[in-house]
């Protein structure tokens, strides 16, 4: 059985080959305002430490030929709703999935499991996890597949009639990336292993909603077809007010000065930014999210001629608190037998984007850190069970779990 758990703090889609655009930044002055704008409360918003965005070096030069003219001055700041999860309301979800029985009560989630399956639901998000044993054992390439449009429907169909689909998700796409590599006559051959259909947040007032941990909704396909599970990282949100944004070139200075996360640059590297704009950020779960703020997002290239991808808070510095304390995670174990995990990396380069696979023993910390192959996973063990990852460089949710 798997436990929703915390997983990487900010975690970025590469956008590889950005579009490169032939101008210089120009004044804030000229960029427009946004339409909406209720009364400023001018409230100091306090956030969980991010991974980067302390200050400290940057990389080793950062230049920018990006067009910024329709970037905004202002974005809404969007509050957390705190999720109506009881148990009441779990276990009608759980008779929906088959399940019978009482639900066990954890600090931080409602459980119950089964001989085929297990079910959680993260109470202080109402984010989810529904793991059937099949996908436990689900390691073998796919031999028979169904199109796009079927894996849609069919996850459209579970996630409606098991009561699961967020109001404001949307259909994002199908992923084919996780794979296995067989080798076969002389050469690596990599096959799907599971096929994703994934839905995401619809955009806020035109803005991207979707990068990061989430908020996302999975649901899991393996032979034919068949369901081997579903999960999500959400939180229901609603607007608090407008703030005024940094202007790009703040955000570039603050990238300069190590105040941004990058994702294929590092500190002895040059790079050029082609690509500015805007988009929401979502915590993982084990973070008391209080409030949802819109980033920057730095895309472009190194002086070698990979992609890169940077973010950096939008709002001013003085209007932001934080706070280690919303760093919460689950419940720990009072275990600390060794366990041996399997972690499954996502790299998105490459075609297909390839997986990694690599196993090593930890006792059972509350959080674990640990790198391989570029991938970069922070999880946390809960019980000795399954956990749940995700690789710093890739939105593909990945997955950790006991070996055998």
């Amino acid at each position: 059985m798997r436990s929703l758990v915390s997983a990487l703090r900010v975690v970025l889609v590469l956008a590889l080959g950005a579009l490169v655009v032939g101008c210089e930044i120009t004044s804030s002055a000229t960029r427009p305002q946004s339409q909406t704008r209720p009364a400023e409360r001018n409230v100091v918003l306090t956030i969980s430490p991010q991974d980067g965005m302390g200050p400290g070096g940057g990389p080793r030069a950062l230049e920018s030929r990006a067009a910024t003219e329709s970037l905004p001055t202002r974005m809404m700041v969007y509050r957390v709703k705190p999720a109506d999860v009881s148990r009441a309301s779990f276990e009608s979800q759980a008779r929906r999935l088959g399940f019978a029985g009482k639900a066990q009560e954890l600090p931080a989630s409602f459980v119950i499991a089964d001989s085929n399956a297990s079910f959680e639901v993260d109470r202080a998000t109402g984010s989810f996890d529904y793991t059937t044993k099949g996908f436990e054992k689900q390691a073998q390439p796919l031999k028979r597949f169904l199109s796009d449009e079927q894996y849609r429907e069919r996850a459209e169909t579970f996630l409606n009639d098991m009561d699961l689909m967020p109001e404001a998700a949307e259909f994002r796409d199908v992923n084919r990336g996780n794979v296995v590599s067989t080798y076969e006559n002389g050469a690596w051959v990599a096959r799907p292993y599971m096929v994703e259909a994934r839905f995401s947040h619809k955009p806020l007032a035109g803005f991207a909603f979707d990068k990061g941990v989430g908020p996302k909704v999975i649901v899991q396909f393996g032979e034919d077809g068949r369901i081997l599970g579903a999960m999500s990282v959400w939180r229901n949100i609603e607007p608090f007010a407008e703030y005024a944004l940094k202007t790009p070139e703040q955000a570039l200075d603050a990238a300069r000065n190590g105040r941004a996360q990058f994702f294929g640059l590092d500190g002895q590297s040059a790079g050029t930014v082609e690509s500015i704009s805007m988009s929401y950020m979502n915590d993982p779960l084990g973070y008391d999210q209080l409030y949802v703020l819109p980033f920057y997002l730095l895309e472009g290239s190194s002086e070698d001629g990979r992609g890169f991808t940077g973010i950096t808070y939008a709002i001013p510095d003085e209007m932001l608190k934080v706070e280690s304390s919303l760093v919460t995670g689950p419940p720990m174990s009072a275990s600390t037998t060794r366990v041996t995990w399997r972690v499954r990396c996502v790299v998105p380069w490459g075609t297909p984007p390839h997986t990694y696979v690599s196993t090593y023993q930890r006792p059972s910390p509350r959080v674990v850190k640990c790198t391989h192959v570029g991938c970069e996973s922070i999880h946390s063990v809960v019980a000795g069970q399954m956990i749940l990852a995700l690789a710093a460089i890739s939105v593909r949710l990945v997955r950790c779990q006991p070996s055998k």
